[in-house]
Formats: C-alpha cells, sequence, structure tokens
C-alpha cells in the first residue's frame, strides 16, 4: 500500500505524558488544509482506568466545529470511503507507537521516545500542539489527559 506521506504536506504536532516512568498518554495529530476547510485528524492511546489502556482516532471539523470519535472499526470503514483520511490516521497511529510501547499492559517510552526532552511535569508536547481543541472532545474519551500552559 502506498502510504500518504503527511509529513511532505502536513506539520505532525504531539504530545505525550508520563507519570514516573510510565506514560499516561499520546496524541498525535495533524493539520489538513482542505477547500472547504481546514480540519484535523488524530490519534490517541492511553490509561484509560481499570488497568486498562485504549485508543482511538479523532477528527475534527475547525469550520463547522464539529468533532468526531472514530474507533477503531469505523477506522477499518474508512479505508474504502476516503484512502488519504485512512492513511494519515494510519501514519499518526504509528507515530504514536515510534514513541511508546506497551509491554503487558505497561505504556513506556521506545528509545525514540526517550529522546523527546519532557518538562518538569513529565510532559512533552510539541511547539504548535493546541490543547485547546481537544478538550472540546475529551470528554469522549476514557484516557486521562493533562494540559499545562
Amino acid at each position: 500500500m502506498n502510504m500518504y506521506n503527511i509529513q511532505d504536506k502536513e506539520m505532525i504536532e504531539g504530545y505525550v505524558s508520563l507519570d514516573g516512568d510510565q506514560v499516561t498518554a499520546a496524541i498525535f495529530s495533524s493539520l489538513l488544509p482542505d477547500p472547504k476547510g481546514d480540519y484535523y485528524l488524530g490519534a490517541y492511546y492511553g490509561y484509560a482506568g481499570g488497568g486498562v489502556n485504549d485508543g482511538g482516532f479523532f477528527s475534527i471539523d475547525i469550520e463547522n466545529s464539529f468533532h468526531k470519535h472514530i474507533d477503531f472499526d469505523e477506522f477499518d470503514e474508512i479505508r474504502s470511503q476516503n484512502i488519504k483520511q485512512h492513511s494519515v490516521l494510519e501514519t499518526l497511529m504509528q507515530r504514536i507507537w515510534h514513541y511508546i510501547e506497551e509491554d503487558d499492559g505497561i505504556l513506556q517510552l521506545t528509545s525514540s521516545g526517550l529522546k523527546l526532552k519532557k518538562n518538569e511535569d513529565g510532559i512533552w508536547i510539541s511547539d504548535n500542539f493546541d490543547g485547546d481543541f481537544l478538550s472540546e472532545i475529551s470528554d469522549q474519551w476514557s484516557i486521562s489527559l493533562k494540559f499545562y500552559n
């Protein structure tokens, strides 16, 4: 399959939070230009409580203030409907797994993730990551998110 390379056309932004040496959440998103209005696509994975990790995808239509959670079943359906969106979402999830790994239900940083410069609160956040827009849909997610100025 020929993957759509979002790095050539759009910027990937990311967020990874830690509690000690365990990852609690990882989110990567990309702003995609569109003639009908720009929109975000994103992927997340993190601690959902009760010893369970979970993840999924989201889209945010900026022009219409429409936020949508995309679970893994719907993600599979997107492939036949919009190969570009499917490929972008797949690339974003792969980016998450470039920086984190799961071993026996525990999320940790990979060797690439260990190179990220984290602040004193155990947060790595890329320069242009907009945590504000995520607060509008974070209630749909069961993972715990924490954002700092």
